[in-house]
């Protein structure tokens, strides 16, 4: 979101652990979010491609993917409109509160109203609450550390681990509960979850949100107003289009993502304000959106073969007990919040010594790609896929989203020209959307049972080429891929 620099500097806020205790609530509420958007996320490919008597739609699995796909995408896609609209209409505040009632009334339909209509209703609902909510936490949260820059960092990690540990718990509830209980009160669940985490922050929103970014487009009315509404209008009436004639809809949502994340890369790029530097830092930071977006794609196959193939062809039964499907998924919240503090204190300590960014992403890749390789192998190999090559797929993807999504972030935004932090880090998010969209188009081509094999061996091999390209780029570009006279920014 666009941060105003017309703030008043606030007063001294009090502190906790040396952190502002304005910014607790609003950590507190992303855990409450991730619990229901990827508690309900987990169980949507099952809702989607389970026979009726079960509870399910009983659609294809490669629709299924197509779907969960589309939705995940969107929602990354739709938080430009949800920045826009906050920075210019209802401002920080009223963006995660109105989002958060939007994506409850989402959840409760997808619990309440059956078939494809409740579908359709409640995730629409659901992703636009959701990227109002994701803009609205951080602009807030970077709102209350102002005044604590030397914590900044901490502070956003706090706000991280909340969001892992509400996923994860999320994830383990909510499959259980869908699997006791059935569809609708895993739905209801993510629903209450929402509730509670609203009722939660509301006592504490005035601190909270009293150092906010103002306002910047108080003018904002008429046709400036209405022409961004009525483009996601039509985008949504496009997208329920192609689904009803039949088409995957992850990919006008893919090449939507791309159409304006070219846009807004060409336009920095073009402008005669900026000088040869900055230009060439946005050109340094291209294999990275590129790397980004294969990560995303290979990160969506949890949620969707890589959930199918647990559900269908993965012995999971320990001890005697058959554990629900989704409840593996979970690993890689945990593994976030296991691996998440011990990089930082590990690159903490080397400092000048640590590896440089792409090999980072290197190694991140060559993860994904042994991992992949081992689910390939063992779905050959017939019968059912041990849970502990699932267990292993999961955490290898976990610890690696905990190097590319924040290094993403960071780099991003600081490769952005001064005022440009916005639209660098939407960039961000988009080629986050492309690779979400690019997995549900790949997965018209899974078939569980036939073609497991040949699937993941194929994404195996996309991981290692990526990590061979980012040695190459360390090559090319050096350890330095930003810095500034005085000193190197990122390595």
């Amino acid at each position: 979101m666009t941060v105003s620099s017309s703030t008043s500097a606030p007063p001294a806020a009090r502190t906790f652990f040396g952190l502002p205790r304005t910014m607790y609530p609003v950590a507190g509420f992303a855990g409450f979010d991730a619990l229901a958007y990827y508690g309900m996320q987990t169980i949507l490919v099952y809702y989607v491609y389970f026979a009726s008597s079960e509870g399910g739609l009983e659609l294809s699995p490669s629709v299924a993917i197509a779907i969960v796909s589309t939705y995940s995408a969107a929602t990354f896609l739709a938080t430009i409109f949800a920045g826009w609209l906050a920075d210019n209409v209802l401002g920080a505040g009223r963006g995660l509160r109105w989002g958060a009632v939007l994506a409850f009334i989402g959840y409760l339909v997808l619990a309440l109203v059956p078939g494809h209509i409740g579908l359709t209703i409640g995730l629409l609902a659901i992703a636009f609450g959701a990227a109002s909510m994701w803009v609205s936490e951080g602009t807030l949260l970077g709102g209350t550390l102002n005044t604590h820059e030397s914590k900044r960092e901490s502070g956003f990690t706090i706000y991280y681990l909340g969001s892992a540990g509400g996923a994860m718990v999320g994830i383990t509830l909510t499959g259980v509960l869908q699997t006791e209980y059935g569809f609708r009160i895993g739905f209801l669940t993510s629903a209450i979850a929402i509730l509670v985490g609203l009722l939660v922050y509301l006592p504490f929103r005035r601190g909270t949100e009293a150092t906010a970014p103002v306002l910047v487009g108080r003018g904002v009315h008429g046709w400036a107003l209405a022409w961004p509404i009525l483009g996601v209008v039509m985008a949504v009436a496009i997208v329920i289009g192609t689904v009803s004639a039949g088409w995957n809809p992850a990919t006008f949502v893919g090449i939507g993502a791309l159409v304006v994340a070219v846009g807004v890369l060409a336009k920095l790029l073009t402008r005669h304000d900026l000088d040869r530097e900055h230009k060439r830092r946005v050109l340094r930071y291209l294999p990275f959106f590129c790397a980004t977006g294969v990560f995303a794609m290979l990160y969506q196959q949890l949620y969707t073969t890589v959930a199918i193939h647990s559900e269908a062809s993965t012995d999971r039964v320990i001890f005697g007990v058959e554990l629900p499907p989704s409840m593996v998924l979970g690993i890689a919240p945990l593994c976030t919040i296991i691996v998440a503090p011990i990089l930082a204190a590990v690159w903490g300590a080397l400092g000048e010594r640590q590896p440089s960014l792409p090999v980072k992403f290197a190694v991140a890749f060559a993860g994904c790609a042994l991992g992949m390789g081992w689910l390939a192998a063992a779905s050959g190999l017939g019968g059912l896929t041990p849970i502990i090559v699932l267990v292993f797929i999961v955490f290898v993807f976990g610890a690696s989203d905990v190097v590319v999504s924040p290094s993403g972030i960071s780099l991003a935004t600081a490769v952005a020209p001064e005022g440009f932090e916005t639209r660098m880090l939407s960039v961000h998010y988009l080629s986050v959307a492309i690779g979400i969209a690019a997995a549900g188009v790949a997965g018209e081509g899974f078939i569980p049972g036939e073609n497991e094999t040949g699937y993941f061996a194929g994404f195996a091999i996309v991981g290692a080429v990526v990590a061979v390209a980012m040695i190459i780029v360390r090559v090319v570009v050096g350890r330095r891929l930003v810095t500034t006279e005085e000193r190197e920014i990122v390595r």
